[in-house]
């Protein structure tokens, strides 16, 4: 009896053990499907997960000199000059078209949307604020008619309009040009954007004590494309969330020299010194060589403080010349829309 028992008892083990075993090789996959099923949108773009998600740390150079004021606390910068408004656009009734304007330049374009949602607010059934905010829900069509008509079908005006949620305010911080892959497609740009929007929580009960607004960031890239009748539309969206606590923690992927540094010198083995460093507002402009080659690697200083790598470029007979070097190992090092973490939707 007793060693039926013991039997039945190890028999157990070993099921729990195997089902343990299963689970662990079948459930990521089933988290992943799920996943990959509906993509979260924030302020109407499509929220994607960091560039850099890696605990690996190596020392840097400079490392006494890095503050982490830089990066814990948001910069005091004004906002992207913008001569749009929604009293641009607005009209008094709601027929289309609501924006008639043809956009002949992409950053035109990009500066009425941004213009049009700073004075949207989408705040219901949330704390932060003490009444109407703006212009409350009315930009929201003037800023969607902005979008190309494919991307309005996949994406529905109510879908567009949740992903504000929350959001009383949308500030652009930064608008820049980002690098095209060498098989974009004529009449299509691309450009790297940083926003700052307020936020509330959500109120769950009428009781519930208001918590105020909240700052939040983010940054990414927005595909432009030129239509042969309306002009220039916006196409895609990709946000990624920023974070004030994991660079001054965590590895040095957020410090240009360093990434410079490690990736072009001891890494691909392209470069031998940096030579010298520019810095323009929030533009990083390293120069650096090696084999006979002059490099410059152009950065943008997000408001959390990291350095973001956008363009690469070769000394070409006196002119600079726009390139990749990265390859697959460091794909994720650079924000281009061939970035494979870009489109880890979240």
């Amino acid at each position: 009896m007793g060693m039926s028992l013991r039997k039945k008892a190890f028999i157990s083990v070993v099921g729990i053990v195997l089902l343990g075993v299963i689970c662990y090789f079948i459930l990521p996959n089933f988290i992943n499907l799920s996943a990959k099923s509906s993509n979260k949108m924030i302020a109407g773009g499509i929220l994607c997960s960091s560039l850099h998600d890696s605990d690996e740390y190596i020392p840097v150079m400079n490392q006494d000199d890095i503050s982490s004021e830089r990066f814990q606390r948001p910069s005091k910068e004004l906002p992207y000059s913008n001569p749009y408004t929604f009293k641009d656009f607005g009209k008094d009734n709601e027929k289309p078209p609501m924006v008639a304007k043809k956009f002949e330049t992409a950053e035109d374009l990009i500066l009425a949307y941004y213009g049009i949602l700073r004075e949207a607010s989408n705040m219901v059934g949330y704390s932060g604020g003490c009444g109407t905010i703006g212009w409350s829900g009315l930009p929201y069509p003037y800023a969607f008619e902005l979008l190309t008509k494919a991307t309005q079908k996949e994406m529905l005006f109510d879908h567009f309009v949740d992903s504000f949620n929350g959001i009383g305010y949308t500030t652009l911080l930064k608008l820049l040009p980002a690098c095209a892959p060498p098989d974009t497609l004529p009449g299509t740009k691309y450009y790297m954007v940083e926003i700052e929007t307020i936020t509330g929580a959500k109120i769950k009960n009428d009781q519930e004590y208001p918590q105020g607004s909240q700052f939040a960031y983010y940054y990414g890239l927005i595909a432009v494309e030129k239509t042969p009748d309306e002009g220039w539309k916006i196409k895609d969206i990709y946000y990624i969330p920023e974070d004030f606590l994991c660079a001054p923690m965590h590895s040095w992927f957020y410090l240009s020299d360093a990434v410079v540094q490690i990736v072009y010198g001891d890494n691909l083995k392209l470069i031998d010194t940096i030579d010298r460093t520019e810095q323009n507002d929030d533009l990083i402009s390293i120069y650096a060589s090696g084999n006979g080659t002059n490099y410059r690697f152009d950065f943008v200083r997000l408001t959390n403080g990291y350095d973001i790598l956008l363009h690469e470029s070769i000394l070409d007979h006196g002119e600079w010349k726009e390139t990749s070097l990265l390859g697959d190992k460091w794909n994720d090092m650079k924000l281009t829309i061939e970035n494979s973490q870009l489109h880890q939707a979240i």
